[in-house]
């Protein structure tokens, strides 16, 4: 498929969005906000966000995120030593 840009990508369907992100999108990160897990996704240039219901595992939003300082908040997520193999 070709490159989506955020305004093409912006107006799919939430199925078509999760297709897409599961073929070829790279999972970055997740954090937990409230009720929801949120697994950040990068994606022909850009982020999106899929936010889930945790007691009920279900997608909720697929949004595209642009917010560098909630990009940023992933970071402290992240075990760089462990993902190598380091720990």
């Amino acid at each position: 498929m070709d490159k989506l840009s955020q305004k093409e990508f912006q107006k799919l369907p939430n199925s078509k969005r999760c297709f897409l992100l599961k073929k070829f999108g790279e999972h970055i990160a997740v954090r937990q906000n409230g009720l929801h897990l949120v697994h950040l996704y990068s994606i022909y240039g850009f982020y999106v966000e899929v936010w889930i219901i945790i007691s009920l595992n279900q997608i909720h939003w697929v949004e595209i995120q642009n917010n560098k300082d909630i990009i940023k908040s992933y970071s402290e997520t992240v075990n760089i030593k462990k993902d190598l193999g380091l720990n």
